[in-house]
């Protein structure tokens, strides 16, 4: 039996994650943590049983103490900081980041440190401060492998044909909600049509992001970090039916597609179990895949991913920190969707920095950025 903690255990990445544990049974919750949705963590500590219970919300402690003194057996962890010590216990093999946000790459760092394998579904981790992690895994020979459908498709795919045959990867996007619309009927849409999704069902902060695109620019970022290729051989396109996840060209021109369901099952699997193969795919009919190209003038913050990574150093984590705040102001419905793009747009200009992507210049900007976007917007 494996020793494992989940990092947003009541989230969609983490709850999928227990349902496979339910069904294979050979991994032990030692630890749960969750952001505030102590209704459904009780549910989980009833029947996973964990030593080991981090509330990061610290406005939810009053909820938590009223439930502390029936779990007197469990060791109970608060905000940030509890999220660093969970992941450090002993005992423990495996740490699952399904964290949302940036506040997912200290534990990242803590669990690498600690020798824990790491799964990562938390992709502000690569994306702010993706030179620390590699830096910490040649460190302490370390071990991560992600858990986003498109990066575990060309994990496989890479495995597969070997990266030096590899002339480059791309990434696929859904399009998101607005997909079939025009740019100019972007300016007043709802959350309620962003949230929209016609693929996928995750949470409010990365769907808005996959709305933006903001996302699938992240993603770049990731792979950039993952697998090692320069931004020029990191393409994006659009399948319509998300049945392909992933692409690589081959030297010699040959395109091979990552194919799999619709899901994040596999994923999730592929990272608990490797290098054990324990999930199955669904044969597709070629016809059933509709590629379009992704239009650039509807989704720009695509293009904001790009040049962030082209500027290097902390750029990407003020991009981060931009996206966050922005998007937390169109969820509280303080600005309109594409107002998103004009804050991050220019919110990387006036903080576009050359400092060194140190752990204290990456929270200083994550922390500067996001109060000067909620303060300004």
């Amino acid at each position: 039996m494996k020793n494992i903690v989940i990092l947003g255990s009541t989230g969609s990445i983490g709850t999928q994650t227990l349902d496979i544990i339910r069904k294979e049974k050979d991994y032990n919750v030692i630890g749960l943590s969750c952001f505030n949705n102590v209704d459904l963590l009780v549910e989980q500590i009833e029947e996973f049983k964990p030593k080991y219970v981090c509330v990061s919300c610290e406005r939810a402690r009053t909820r938590v103490a009223r439930i502390k003194n029936k779990y007197k057996d469990i060791v109970f962890y608060y905000g940030k900081k509890g999220l660093e010590e969970l992941v450090k216990i002993d005992e423990v093999d495996t740490v699952l980041n399904s964290l949302v946000g940036s506040v997912g790459l200290l534990p990242t760092l803590e669990a690498i440190k600690h020798h824990k394998k790491v799964l990562l579904a938390n992709k502000e981790t690569l994306v702010i401060g993706g030179m620390l992690v590699k830096e910490a895994l040649k460190e302490y020979s370390g071990v991560l492998y992600p858990i986003d459908s498109e990066h575990s498709s060309l994990w496989e795919l890479i495995d597969e044909y070997g990266r030096n045959n590899i002339d480059s990867i791309t990434i696929t996007a859904s399009g998101g909600p607005f997909r079939d619309y025009d740019k100019s009927e972007l300016e007043n849409v709802t959350i309620k049509d962003a949230l929209n999704n016609p693929n996928w069902k995750m949470g409010k902060k990365i769907t808005i992001d996959s709305a933006t695109m903001m996302n699938k620019g992240f993603e770049v970022i990731e792979a950039y970090y993952l697998f090692g290729f320069e931004p020029e051989r990191i393409n994006t396109i659009i399948n319509l039916e998300s049945l392909v996840h992933s692409m690589i060209t081959l030297n010699d021109g040959s395109v091979i597609k990552g194919i799999d369901k619709v899901s994040m099952e596999n994923p999730i699997r592929r990272a608990l179990y490797y290098p054990e193969i324990r999930y199955t795919k669904e044969l597709h009919n070629e016809n059933e895949f509709h590629f379009r190209e992704i239009d650039l003038n509807k989704y720009p913050c695509l293009t904001l991913a790009y040049k962030a990574l082209q500027y290097g150093g902390c750029n990407p984590a003020i991009l981060n920190a931009a996206n966050e705040a922005s998007t937390k102001l169109f969820l509280d419905s303080k600005i309109k969707f594409t107002d998103i793009y004009r804050i991050n747009c220019d919110v990387l200009e006036k903080f576009k920095s050359d400092k060194a992507p140190t752990l204290e210049n990456i929270l200083e900007y994550d922390n500067i950025v996001k109060e000067y976007v909620l303060r300004t917007y």
